[in-house]
């Protein structure tokens, strides 16, 4: 019995609470924007713009810094990493680490069985409107070209 009486009291205490907080709400107004008056939409769209800059200007010295290690002497590929998701990593014999994003898996599948195969070397990256294409050299003097949406060289 006490437990109908409980129930009665919460299912009345419900909507009167939501009418209450609906109607306060209605009253207060909508919630102000504190981002839009802090920074007004001018201000917005130069900082955007200024931020968009910014990443243009990190990912083309990336570019030129991966294109640099590859003109110099570069190592051999010891262990390929796969990551999750289409991603590829290679560990070269000097060290480093070369990271590739957007491989696909057939290509995986071919790298692992061509490193098995025979010592492949990077040794030329070219960049199109929205992707990468990395060769790989082997010692047999076959090229492999890995087309990749974003690479990245680790020390």
């Amino acid at each position: 019995m006490f437990t109908i009486l409980c129930l009665a009291l919460i299912l009345l205490a419900i909507p009167t609470a939501s009418r209450r907080s609906r109607r306060k709400a209605e009253r207060n107004g909508p919630v102000p924007d504190v981002l839009a008056q802090a920074f007004p939409a001018r201000e917005m769209r130069e900082l955007d713009a200024h931020l968009e800059e910014i990443a243009l200007d990190e990912q083309r010295s990336l570019e030129r810094e991966v294109a640099r290690y590859l003109t110099g002497v570069v190592g051999y590929v010891v262990r390929i990493h796969s990551m999750a998701p289409n991603g590829i990593a290679f560990e070269l014999s000097d060290g480093r680490r070369l990271a590739l994003a957007g491989v696909s898996r057939r290509t995986q599948q071919i790298l692992v069985r061509c490193t098995a195969e025979d010592l492949l070397q990077p040794t030329h990256v070219d960049r199109d409107a929205f992707s990468y294409c990395l060769r790989l050299r082997g010692h047999a003097g076959t090229d492999i070209d890995i087309y990749a949406r974003k690479i990245a060289l680790a020390l």
